[in-house]
């Protein structure tokens, strides 16, 4: 795990050497990195490849034109002509992706700001189709460029507002987009330092920082010592080596504000389970809006297996091998699976049913197929393939809007036909999972404690459902300082209290803390736990602060404010300095009509970080709301130093000036 000393935090990639240093001695893996998406995934223009068509013809926007091109000195370029605007020529400072992906590869660019941030533009290119697209702000979807879109109303990254790294008061990709990506704020200079390594995929993006194990085998008789400053990463547990991959490869919540870096413990930055609040998943964990592989969690292979990314995927070429590591023909050679499932590849064709070298006969065309990814429409084609590794259920399937694999093939078969065919060749179908089929049966009953026996069930084998359970119980069947409880709930959320996963333990005192404090020994516990000292005790007490926080915004978002005040005070007992939850306290404060308390907690949060504009802007908002507005423009001026590229704080702030 990565020492963080005072140097460290001044220059967060200190400990990092870059691939070439590791080419010395392992000359074969990085020639194959270097030729894998990985190693192609994004860079400076003339460092990646750049795909799209800036070949100086114009998009045209409702309200806009906007022309992708080349400059006299080389350099890409976007030409944003609006209405009632003057040209503005945007800068590419980098781009990433190149079309890479077997389901539809996209490539994105970023401009870099005066505030230090590295954002996303909003005009993206996708390879198949061969054309420029954006994603809308309502509904989210991509769609190509055409005058019935509004470049200033209709995309939701316009003006650029997506960052490159984590920052809790922008949008942002996290760190996935690059290597070693570490976004910090310099109080002096009052801006922000956007650090990276490459926006390639590096190999210490997985092995973790390489100068302590430079120095080490850089001496003679190395050889002999047990401690070579890497850890091998072939030696990780099951879990341990999908956090690897899950740095990137999965949809997950920021905990905490400072950046994560590779070699840290990734369950101490980011949690894989709080992103089910938002219904990600469906119940047996498909994607329900846009997500990346971390539905490998609910596969069997997982929870009843040992399987890992890497017992397929070549981590250095990200071509295919079996789990005994023999190089496979591709993607969809069945020896994935043959090689745990070995009675299946005796004669394949017996267990699918389907013709030898036909579709239907490879493993992943019904275990993984290729599905659209909801969150981002139909117009353009963006498939993944579905790492949750499912058993076809046509009907089931049907009903939770997932496209099945029969359908993949047989378009001219119904729904009765499609289950006809499964039910002759195999039987019953295998049970869903105790806790996925508790779910289901969950979802139908309007009894607390019955619905209570199913959904909130610590004996279960599956932590992604008991937390889907979780959650679903918490939404339906409890409320902020519940009077009544029955003993066997509060039981059942007391055994989850306990339990070694960071985030059921979490989400279970966040249920007891919000609906059950006034019980005593409930108040007891939750008092003992809060009074644990150490940063062991961190990711705990920042996952409980933002569930917390999650509930009251689910309150605030139906109007039920005084739900959700109590709900962000509870959050802020658990972690004070939260000023992403200080800020949503704020805005509940001002929806209720009590401006005078969100003028407090927002000079409490000013206070902590003065460098938070989001805050200033806040205050100023209250300020005008009591017609206080030299105090408001005060205000809106003093957030503009730290936030010099808002543009709605600038139109707001020209507005109370007057002409």
């Amino acid at each position: 795990m990565i020492q963080r000393s005072t140097a460290s935090q001044k220059s967060p990639l200190a400990s990092f050497v870059g691939s070439e240093a590791c080419a010395r001695c392992h000359q074969k893996e990085y020639d194959l990195w270097k030729q894998s998406t990985h190693g192609h995934a994004g860079g400076k223009p003339g460092e990646a490849t750049v795909i799209a068509r800036f070949d100086g013809q114009p998009l045209y926007f409702k309200d806009a034109v906007v022309t992708p091109g080349i400059n006299a000195k080389g350099e890409y370029i976007f030409s944003v002509e609006a209405e009632g605007q003057p040209m503005n020529e945007i800068k590419v400072y980098a781009t990433v992706g190149g079309g890479h992906m077997q389901g539809g590869g996209t490539q994105s660019f970023f401009q870099r700001f005066a505030d230090g941030t590295v954002r996303f533009l909003p005009f993206d290119f996708i390879r198949r189709e061969n054309l420029w697209f954006v994603q809308r702000r309502n509904d989210r979807t991509w769609t190509p460029i055409s005058k019935e879109i509004s470049l200033q109303n209709d995309l939701a990254n316009w003006p650029p507002n997506r960052v490159l790294g984590t920052l809790t008061e922008f949008s942002n990709c996290q760190n996935c987009h690059g290597s070693q990506i570490a976004v910090t704020y310099d109080r002096p200079n009052r801006k922000y330092d956007t650090h990276f390594q490459t926006l390639q995929i590096n190999c210490e993006s997985c092995h973790g920082p390489g100068k302590r194990h430079l120095e080490i085998v850089s001496k003679a008789g190395f050889e002999k010592l047990t401690d070579i400053g890497m850890e091998p990463l072939a030696t990780l547990s099951k879990d341990q080596s999908l956090t690897v991959c899950f740095q990137c490869h999965a949809t997950k919540d920021a905990i905490r504000e400072d950046p994560y870096l590779p070699g840290e413990r990734l369950e101490d930055y980011f949690s894989l389970k709080l992103p089910v609040f938002d219904e990600t998943y469906t119940v047996d964990g498909r994607i329900r809006n846009f997500g990346y592989q971390s539905t490998h969690l609910f596969s069997d292979c997982y929870l009843n297996g040992s399987m890992t990314c890497v017992d397929c995927h070549e981590p250095h070429s990200q071509q295919y091998r079996d789990v005994f590591g023999k190089a496979l023909v591709g993607r969809f050679d069945n020896g994935q699976c043959t090689g745990c499932h070995a009675s299946k590849g005796l004669a394949t064709e017996v267990h699918s049913h389907h013709k030898t070298d036909s579709p239907g006969n490879l493993c992943t065309s019904c275990h993984m197929p290729y599905l659209q990814e909801h969150g981002i429409g139909e117009r353009l084609a963006y498939t993944r393939s579905d790492h949750g590794i499912p058993i076809p259920r046509p009907a089931f399937d049907q009903q939770m809007g997932i496209e099945n694999a029969c359908q993949k093939c047989h378009r001219d078969k119904d729904l009765p036909w499609q289950e006809a065919r499964v039910k002759e060749w195999y039987g019953e179908i295998k049970p869903h999972n105790r806790a996925i089929a508790n779910l289901l049966k969950g979802g139908e009953t309007q009894d607390a404690l019955t619905a209570a026996k199913l959904l909130i069930d610590p004996a279960a084998k599956h932590p992604m459902a008991q937390m889907t359970g979780l959650v679903t119980y918490m939404k339906r069947f409890l409320r902020p300082n519940m009077e009544q409880v029955d003993p066997e709930i509060l039981i059942r959320l007391k055994a989850f209290s306990q339990s070694p996963d960071l985030d059921l333990k979490s989400l279970a005192l966040t249920a007891l803390h919000l609906s059950f404090d006034q019980e005593p020994s409930v108040r007891s516990s939750i008092d003992n736990q809060l009074r644990r000292p150490g940063p062991q005790n961190d990711p705990v007490r920042n996952r409980w602060a933002v569930a917390a926080d999650y509930f009251g915004n689910g309150y605030a978002g139906s109007g039920d404010l005084a739900n959700a005040l109590i709900c962000f005070k509870k959050s802020l007992e658990v972690k004070s300095d939260n000023i992403v939850t200080i800020s949503h306290l704020a805005i509940a404060y001002l929806r209720s009509g009590d401006p005078q308390n969100a003028m407090v907690w927002l000079k409490n949060g000013l206070k902590l970080r003065p460098e938070k504009a989001v805050l200033h802007f806040q205050l100023a908002q209250t300020y005008a709301q009591l017609q206080q507005i030299p105090e408001a423009i005060k205000e809106l001026e003093e957030g503009l130093k730290y936030a010099p590229e808002d543009q709605m704080a600038k139109r707001i702030l020209q507005q109370l000036r007057g002409p």
